[in-house]
């Protein structure tokens, strides 16, 4: 019996919109982050393994940031599967979301406590490197409409 309701659980995580909306966020940003790690300053590490662990410490934060977002979107909609009926509207406030945390963020983590600095594509007098910012404006709908395919298709297959 309890082997059953395990196997059970574990069948359900292909539809819980948490799961697919980090496991989905991860894969798609970390090729964002791949892509824009050489004008970062910690991409100046000197081994391989370095560069490697800060990439996905920040693809594992920006999953973070994903589903926190979408949490929130939830609680707005009263439904965790807000996904299903994604407006433009739920669709602008998961994405703004996003990319404000993100501008905060960069402000803090590049001009007060200096964690990293930016090369290059520096916006004027803010500082802070604009390439974070179009990440939070092209991936979030990618995610969405990802995440939104998965659920759809797991609970078509039930």
């Amino acid at each position: 019996m309890k082997i059953s309701r395990l196997t059970d659980w574990i069948s359900q995580i292909p539809s819980v919109p948490e799961v697919n909306f980090f496991v989905f966020a991860f894969l798609v940003n970390f090729v964002y982050e791949v892509w824009q790690s050489p004008y970062f300053e910690f991409y100046n590490q000197p081994s391989l393994a370095e560069k490697i662990a800060a990439i996905n410490h920040c693809t594992f934060g920006d999953g973070v940031i994903t589903v926190i977002c979408s949490l929130i979107v939830s609680w707005l909609y009263r439904s965790r599967y807000w996904i299903l009926q994604a407006s433009w509207k739920s669709i602008l406030i998961f994405t703004g979301l996003g990319w404000a945390y993100t501008f905060v963020s960069e402000i803090y983590r590049t001009r007060i406590a200096h964690l990293y600095g930016v090369f290059n594509f520096t916006l004027p007098i803010i500082g802070i490197s604009w390439l974070p910012l179009l990440q939070w404006a092209i991936l979030p709908p990618i995610v969405i409409y990802l995440t939104r395919r998965q659920i759809l298709g797991e609970l078509n297959r039930r």
